[in-house]
């Protein structure tokens, strides 16, 4: 009788590409499994907002081998392994180290965070922009279209939203002639051959989409099979950065500004009127210059987030937007406990998951007096 030695590093990347998936993320982060090996038996967690050197060396210290952050530890794999960085020091340790970064952000979980830790309903989402996807078409015979699916689906293929197994399927007729040296499964060489057909359409992450190519060629029983990848976008549905919520009552920014100081234990800053009326407000985890006409598009009197630029700022003023930043890692605080959540049922009770109390890796001149 085989004994269940617990879960491996592959079930942690499972379970988090399950509740975040890689497709969220942003083309140029770096999310999922950086360092490790995923067939290793997992002996313990850490969880926490960043990989460094401390929290690499407290979780060997410990005995966890599986570092679970939010931010990636490197976004350059070309980079990352120099002598002394935080990746060879990992590797050294053998200790695993899984992100999710952007993917997080925009899960429900992960938008609905920080408007959790400030006391607001989550309300709807606040980006826009279209997501960068790849759909893969392909032609099969009727009798053969399931396995060619499947097999997609099974490669990375169909994930929309919190859907998966997304496809779209039409029946037609293809026509073919096998010319000298073909193998034709169906048909007879030098004659034109007509064959029930459907086609088979399921979008995937750019990233996935030569997987999903080759899965569906792997599975086709034709000795050729049409497969085409093109480059779409689509809109977001419920994976989107951001939240734009409406307060139990309205007040001044200047009232709300000590409310998120307040929630968040901060000393934000603040830009616009203090005794301006807030009735609608826009959050963000962590940078979110690129959201601020998503949040005016929105109705929204202020924006929270970690930070903007200052010109940014400068023009969201103008634009009639209030912006509080109440620092990066504050406003990402509220997501452990959301990358915890998202693999307790795989980590189990037999093996031991430790997640990083909120601290700062910053002090001010004042703190110091």
């Amino acid at each position: 009788m085989s004994q269940n030695l617990g879960p491996k590093v592959k079930d942690i990347v499972a379970a988090l590409d399950t509740a975040f998936p890689t497709q969220w993320a942003e083309p140029w982060d770096n999310v999922g499994l950086a360092v490790g090996d995923p067939a290793a038996q997992v002996t313990g967690v850490l969880v926490c907002l960043d990989v460094t050197r401390e929290a690499v060396s407290r979780a060997a210290e410990q005995g966890l081998n599986v570092l679970v952050t939010h931010h990636p530890a490197f976004l350059d794999p070309a980079a990352a392994f120099g002598s002394g960085s935080v990746a060879t020091l990992a590797l050294r340790q053998g200790i695993a180290l899984i992100a999710a970064h952007t993917n997080l952000d925009r899960a429900p979980g992960g938008a609905g965070s920080l408007p959790a830790a400030l006391g607001l309903d989550p309300g709807v989402p606040l980006e826009r922009s279209l997501q960068p996807m790849a759909l893969v078409t392909v032609y099969a015979p009727i009798e053969g279209a399931k396995r060619v699916r499947e097999a997609m689906a099974a490669a990375g293929a169909g994930r929309i939203g919190l859907y998966e197994g997304c496809s779209f399927s039409s029946e037609g007729e293809g026509h073919f002639e096998p010319l000298a040296g073909a193998a034709p499964v169906v048909g007879v060489g030098g004659f034109l051959t007509q064959v029930p057909e459907e086609r088979i359409e399921m979008v995937c992450s750019p990233g996935l989409a030569s997987a999903v190519a080759r899965a569906a060629v792997d599975a086709h029983p034709y000795e050729e099979p049409l497969v085409v990848v093109s480059e779409i976008r689509i809109a977001r549905g419920v994976a989107r950065l951001g939240r734009v919520c409406d307060p139990s009552a309205p007040g001044t920014l200047g009232q709300f500004a000590q409310l998120v100081s307040a929630r968040l234990r901060c000393v934000p800053r603040v830009w616009g009127d203090a005794e301006r009326q807030v009735f609608r407000i826009a959050t963000a985890t962590g940078s979110a210059g690129s959201l601020i006409s998503d949040a005016i598009d929105g109705g929204a009197d202020v924006l929270v987030a970690g930070e903007v630029r200052y010109h940014d700022a400068l023009a969201a003023v103008e634009s009639g937007l209030a912006v509080i930043e109440a620092g990066h890692d504050v406003t990402e605080w509220p997501l452990v406990p959301v990358l915890s959540s998202a693999i307790e049922h795989v980590v189990g009770s037999d093996v031991r998951m430790v997640i990083d109390a909120p601290s700062r890796g910053w002090w001010t001149p004042q703190e110091a007096l």
